[in-house]
């Protein structure tokens, strides 16, 4: 799905969260937006997901203004830092949550729910567990767990805030790789928070620096390394050039 970000802004009584903010994100990109605390990123995620009205300003989905949809009728997955499973179901039971809360009319069959549930299972390369509680997962796969729940419901797009901020640098790599895969597979619109500059250029096709107090975009920062991405990318001249920049860019935006 195709967003636009249309002069959005964004003010909490009379402090400014947002300055207009424009944003142009392809379907089926994966993009970061990046920036110190204090710079809107959250918010503008919050505002993208209908759980936050703006200021001023449009957003449109496919070229359809969809700024006063609810958060149903956008149908956006949301994965934060925080797990934010229900720790009394089962990992099958958290994933069909989403399937199972539709009204009855569009809710699907009991089968059919089975049949997404195996499928994202396998997709997340967790098929061993679905009878498991999350209290009996390591951070790694709860986190994917939360990933396969947010794509149960065929989202138009995925949110993700801080996803791998709770888990340590291991875990965290190898997190990115699954989310990279799981991705290719998808070709869902992801728009991913993040504050590791090295995590945005790894992960997305394009990095949006937005500085703070109030939020705008400082910089749009093409990402030009293909999708079939690997780790080894770090290692080469052309990533640490392109980390260098961005954080040039976040000191002269601070």
């Amino acid at each position: 799905m195709h967003i636009q970000i249309d002069e959005i802004s964004k003010a909490f009584g009379s402090t400014a969260a947002l300055n207009p903010v424009s944003l142009n994100i392809p379907g089926g990109a994966l993009v970061a937006l990046l920036g110190p605390s204090g710079s809107g990123k959250t918010t503008l995620l919050r505002i993208l997901g209908g759980l936050e009205f703006p200021t001023s300003g449009r957003v449109l989905f496919d070229g359809q203004d969809a700024t006063g949809m609810t958060v149903q009728q956008r149908r956006a997955g949301f994965v934060f830092q925080s797990y934010a499973l229900f720790r009394h179901m089962t990992v099958f039971d958290n994933i069909a949550y989403g399937l199972r809360a539709r009204p009855r009319a569009l809710r699907p069959t009991k089968a059919e729910v089975a049949r997404r549930v195996t499928k994202l299972l396998d997709l997340i390369q967790l098929p061993q567990i679905a009878d498991r509680y999350p209290s009996q997962l390591s951070g790694g796969q709860r986190q994917r767990v939360a990933l396969a729940r947010a794509l149960a419901i065929e989202p138009r797009m995925l949110l993700l805030d801080e996803p791998f901020g709770a888990l340590d640098a291991q875990t965290k790599r190898a997190m990115q790789d699954h989310l990279l895969e799981v991705w290719r597979r998808t070709r869902a619109t992801v728009v991913m928070v993040t504050h590791d500059v090295e995590e945005a250029i790894y992960l997305s096709s394009r990095v949006y620096v937005l500085s703070s107090h109030p939020g705008r975009v400082a910089a749009e920062v093409p990402v030009p390394f293909p999708d079939d991405r690997t780790p080894r990318i770090k290692r080469t001249p052309e990533f640490g050039e392109l980390v260098e920049q961005v954080e040039a860019i976040l000191i002269d935006n601070r």
